[in-house]
């Protein structure tokens, strides 16, 4: 089994940032993971994170999926799957990866099921959670019905740190600025507005990789 594979290129992600409520930049935790790839012929990874978010009674879901662009030999090269995937890793601390066939493995280069280990791992205590991370949510037009409106949570965390902040702050306004993030304001901004109907949040049923 050969070890994990991480192009030059993808530097690591320096975490850290604080937070409003709800909507905009929130602190958080995360208390589980899921993984749906089976549910989509197009996912190489689909993983759900389930985030406590700080000062809210109620879980919101992350979602990272995608599948890996390849070389003419089969072999994985570097995509946005690839990136946000180092980004959750650099994040949280997880030191595995995929290897150049796109397998999971440990820091060890054994393999592993990559959902399983980050959920025995890589949780806080969904009863007594700590809001190490920082996320960035936001009102998205559903891509199915453009009638509708769903919090999205994007698929990138920093550590809760002013240094976090700042970092996740210039990637969203980049995000922004190349009409990336589509953000349905509804007439406010969405920094430290509070949702109604006291924080719970409405999950998006648009199944479309990021």
């Amino acid at each position: 089994m050969s070890g994990r594979f991480r192009p030059a290129d993808l530097a690591m992600s320096s975490g850290n940032g604080d937070g409003s409520k709800f909507l905009g930049y929130v602190p958080c935790g995360i208390t589980a993971y899921e993984d749906r790839a089976d549910q989509f012929d197009w996912a190489d990874v689909y993983i759900v994170a389930q985030l406590a978010l700080e000062g809210s009674q109620y879980p919101q879901e992350m979602r990272l999926a995608g599948s890996f662009d390849r070389e003419p030999n089969g072999n994985i090269k570097t995509c946005t799957l690839l990136k946000r995937l180092y980004w959750l890793f650099d994040t949280i601390g997880f030191e595995g990866g995929p290897d150049v066939q796109g397998n999971m493995v440990d820091e060890n280069s054994n393999s592993i099921d990559l959902v399983n280990h980050l959920d025995t791992n890589f949780c806080t205590n969904p009863l007594e959670p700590k809001h190490d991370f920082l996320a960035y949510l936001y009102k998205e037009q559903g891509r199915k019905d453009p009638s509708k409106v769903y919090t999205t949570v994007f698929p990138k965390l920093v550590h809760n740190t002013p240094t976090g902040r700042k970092d996740l702050e210039g990637y969203i306004n980049f995000m922004k600025s190349k009409n990336l993030i589509k953000e349905v304001q509804e007439g406010v901004a969405t920094n430290n507005v509070v949702t109604p109907n006291n924080g719970q949040m409405t999950q998006t049923t648009d199944d479309a990789p990021f």
